[in-house]
């Protein structure tokens, strides 16, 4: 019997896998994107909390508009944790922010199934971040981000990123309390690994945030 308490409650466990995205966001001082994340998290956890796992007594809204906010909340992480790693300056940067919070919202409004949900926004966002790169590689004359940031960001934060898109969609029949547990987990780590360092445009952010047990215990 704890056994299978233990397998119902696991979604709800692992959403709080943001708890450390949220806590590493607020200290390099992306303050905005650490309340998205927030926002996700708390919307996640709730929906699976009323969807089947025994604690419909923490219901404090409809379990269709619970699975609405999750779905956009999990969607704007993605839009915001890839502007961020953009870097735009003011007025651009709120300027995009605001159209991932608009069309987003009514995207997931008319349907919150399919890979639409999440392809739209992150190839939009590829889309606007390839130009922005290239841009700058023509004025630089080179490579643009550094090789750092390629190795060490871009390419583990796509793929923990592809991995969780494919745990949510090619995989989850399988089983999907661990499947779908293991997709917040890598979803997670994407956040963490795409969300640069510092914030440039808020100050000395001072040294970047580490996953350590201070920061596990997200005491910002």
């Amino acid at each position: 019997m704890g056994s299978i308490v233990a397998k119902l409650l696991l979604p709800v466990i692992s959403s709080l896998a943001l708890l450390p995205v949220i806590s590493i966001a607020a200290k390099r001082r992306f303050h905005m994107e650490a309340m998205v994340y927030f926002f996700t998290m708390f919307f996640v956890a709730f929906h699976h909390a009323c969807d089947g796992s025994g604690l419909a007594i923490l219901c404090f809204m409809k379990t269709d508009l619970l699975q609405y906010f999750s779905v956009y909340g999990t969607a704007l992480s993605m839009w915001v944790s890839l502007m961020a790693l953009a870097e735009f300056e003011e007025p651009l940067r709120s300027s995009f922010m605001m159209f991932g919070v608009l069309t987003i919202a009514v995207r997931i409004y008319q349907n919150r199934s399919g890979y639409g949900i999440y392809s739209g926004p992150i190839g939009t966002a590829v889309l606007i971040i390839t130009v922005k790169w290239l841009k700058k590689m023509k004025e630089k004359k080179g490579l643009y981000p550094d090789k750092s940031v390629y190795i060490q960001q871009i390419g583990p934060g796509f793929c923990f990123g592809a991995l969780a898109l494919m745990l949510r969609f090619y995989f989850q029949d399988w089983d999907y309390t661990y499947v779908h547990s293991f997709y917040h987990c890598s979803l997670a780590m994407s956040f963490v690994l795409l969300l640069p360092k510092v914030n440039k445009w808020a100050g000395n952010g001072g040294n970047p945030a580490k996953l350590d047990c201070h920061t596990l215990c997200c005491c910002l």
